[in-house]
């Protein structure tokens, strides 16, 4: 990559310096204000530019390359019906790739405490995962209390894919993948309890679930066009009505429901737990 296109990423992936611009716009002259707001789309728009030519329909919304969570569109707004082609060999070759065969040890949906956004896939620390369509990588990091090592990669048409919990990632920002190049290497980091695979999709950074489209079973795609609808992000808009309180020392379910004005059956409920379960300090428990 030239220097001039480093330049250009470097501008906006900090994009927190305009933040900061507009702390100090009231003591800038207009047109200083009006020639800077050009530069940037100037830059925006080569940037955008750079990437249609590594690849096609590959768009900067929400691009950031500390983030992994870096934006997301308003699907209670949502009207349309979304068609996105996934295996076409008349668009530049697109095709699927597994991330990895094996089973599904732990599904989408809810699981005890939290709401599972992927599907996890059991594998051993150093098997390889792939990429499962061609994209741009939009980030890699260490996400201590979560991912791990984790790779996002953007792809055409607004999806990006996320691969957790790697002992080691193999590729950097801004590189260039195809379906099936191998990204990182299976393990057990970040806050995980065994070695697997967290794989999650999204679109327009909005997380749906995969075997929607997916067989996990078959290791395949089951359309070869993706139709997304409002009716895939419902779930979103029920679970950010949830309330969480967080569990202290010596709480049982019964003081927790006594101090939210509910039922202990309500909190098992909402939580997929027993009355049997331990309840620790610091965990985020919900209530309504």
């Amino acid at each position: 990559m030239n220097l001039k296109f480093i330049n250009i990423i470097s501008v906006l992936f900090f994009t927190n310096i305009a933040v900061l611009a507009t702390d100090i716009t009231d003591n800038i002259p207009q047109t200083v204000v009006e020639d800077s707001s050009r530069v940037v789309e100037e830059q925006e728009d080569e940037f955008q530019n750079f990437l249609d030519t590594v690849f096609m329909g590959v768009d900067t919304l929400y691009w950031n390359c500390k983030m992994i969570n870096s934006g997301r569109f308003d699907s209670k707004a949502m009207t349309d019906t979304i068609r996105i082609p996934l295996n076409d060999s008349s668009l530049n070759g697109l095709r699927y790739c597994h991330p990895f065969k094996n089973y599904i040890s732990s599904n989408f949906g809810p699981r005890r405490f939290i709401f599972h956004y992927g599907v996890d896939i059991k594998l051993y620390k150093g098997d390889p995962v792939c990429a499962a369509f061609d994209g741009i990588v939009r980030l890699t990091k260490y996400d201590r209390r979560g991912f791990g090592n984790v790779v996002v990669i953007r792809h055409p048409f607004g999806l990006e894919t996320i691969y957790g919990h790697l002992s080691k990632t193999l590729v950097t920002p801004m590189q260039k993948v195809k379906a099936g190049d191998i990204i990182g290497l299976g393990g057990n980091s970040g806050r995980s309890t065994g070695s697997h695979l967290h794989f999650e999709i999204r679109y327009r950074g909005e997380p749906f679930d995969p075997n929607y489209f997916i067989d996990f079973n078959e290791y395949k795609l089951k359309t070869d066009t993706l139709v997304l609808t409002r009716s895939n992000f419902e779930y979103l808009i029920e679970l950010r009505k949830a309330k969480y309180c967080t569990i202290r020392k010596g709480d049982t379910l019964s003081k927790i429901a006594r101090r939210y004005n509910t039922t202990v059956s309500q909190l098992c409920k909402l939580n997929h737990i027993s009355r049997k379960t331990i309840l620790r300090p610091g965990r985020k428990l919900r209530y309504q």
